[in-house]
């Protein structure tokens, strides 16, 4: 019984002192809670992937294989990257090779774009990557009416680049 008494009472000790550092003054649950003040900021910062609400904002008719998008509401933005099929990416170039010849444009590349356009533009040095731009008529769709989608040289991507008029 006395080695019993001997192995409890330590045991009855670091228990106490234990639950005791979990309750302080600074450890209540308001403090546990995150702060919402940040989360627009974090928001406006993720890439989305949902083709569905990017068909909210933009026609587009073709199911992309890759799509991340992200829109910036401040300036009044939106830029989404995608990868259709071989025989998509044929209908898709057909389609806007009929509105206007391409012109040469040169896109910025963003972190958050997928990891073959980002490779791409670290090869060239730039953080760019080439294409051939069209008009974007076929997906405007308020409030975004102006814009160009870039085929990217060399690959089945697409980036739209659209904005609104201000």
């Amino acid at each position: 019984m006395a080695f019993f008494k001997l192995r409890l009472a330590p045991f009855l000790i670091s228990l106490l002192i234990t639950v005791s550092g979990c309750v302080g003054p600074g450890n209540s649950n308001n403090s546990a809670q995150p702060s919402n003040t940040a989360m627009p900021a974090q928001n406006q910062a993720k890439a989305n992937s949902s083709s569905e609400e990017l068909g909210l904002l933009i026609n587009f008719t073709l199911e992309p294989e890759d799509l991340v998008w992200r829109e910036d509401k401040a300036k009044k933005t939106l830029i989404a990257v995608m990868r259709f099929d071989a025989e998509d990416t044929k209908k898709l170039a057909d389609q806007l090779a009929r509105l206007a010849p391409g012109s040469p444009y040169t896109v910025r590349v963003d972190d958050w774009f997928p990891a073959e356009i980002v490779a791409q533009g670290e090869a060239s040095g730039r953080s760019t990557v080439e294409g051939m731009a069209f008009p974007a008529d076929d997906f405007y769709q308020d409030p975004y009416t102006k814009g160009v989608v870039v085929r990217i040289n060399d690959s089945d991507f697409f980036v739209i680049e659209l904005a609104a008029r201000q």
